[in-house]
């Protein structure tokens, strides 16, 4: 899987056709079920307000755990542009995660520093595709912080 995950034709598979099956998974199981958590990874719902639009965007992402809440990587996959919902949390930052059966507010902030150094290895030890989209990229991967906010609400269908 780790040699075959940062082809571009593997990115390209995953975001046309896994994306958009995972997204539908997390959606109807409230965060409970998810294609990247069957191979064991880490995966949230991120619910964003479109920047543009000002829908509610879903995008299924992987996660590391980082200072009491949610820190994630806007590879898009190794693409040359951002991820859409990294620029929704920069214009606004107000969000909803769902994960495990649990949806949650959080309050994004883009990470730098020593901090973003810290999380980037937390994320190279889930998978090292992420340095090959980050070279593919030929751009510096936003990564976000997630903090909790208010109280979370129990989403997974009865």
């Amino acid at each position: 899987m780790h040699r075959i995950i940062p082809a571009r034709w593997a990115a390209v598979m995953m975001r046309v056709l896994v994306v958009p099956l995972d997204t539908m998974v997390q959606v109807r199981s409230g965060g409970r079920f998810s294609a990247s958590g069957l191979l064991g990874v880490p995966s949230l719902l991120l619910i964003t307000v479109g920047a543009r639009s000002g829908r509610l965007v879903p995008a299924p992402l992987c996660y590391v755990g980082h200072a009491g809440g949610y820190a994630v990587v806007a590879s898009n996959f190794g693409r040359a542009n951002h991820p859409a919902w990294s620029s929704n949390l920069l214009k606004n930052p107000a969000a909803t995660l769902c994960t495990g059966g649990r949806r949650m507010p959080v309050s994004a902030r883009l990470v730098t520093g020593a901090e973003r150094d810290e999380i980037w290895q937390g994320f190279l030890g889930i998978s090292s595709h992420y340095r090959a989209y980050r070279e593919r990229s030929g751009r510096d991967l936003r990564i976000f912080h997630l903090q909790p906010v208010g109280t979370e609400e129990d989403v997974i269908p009865r």
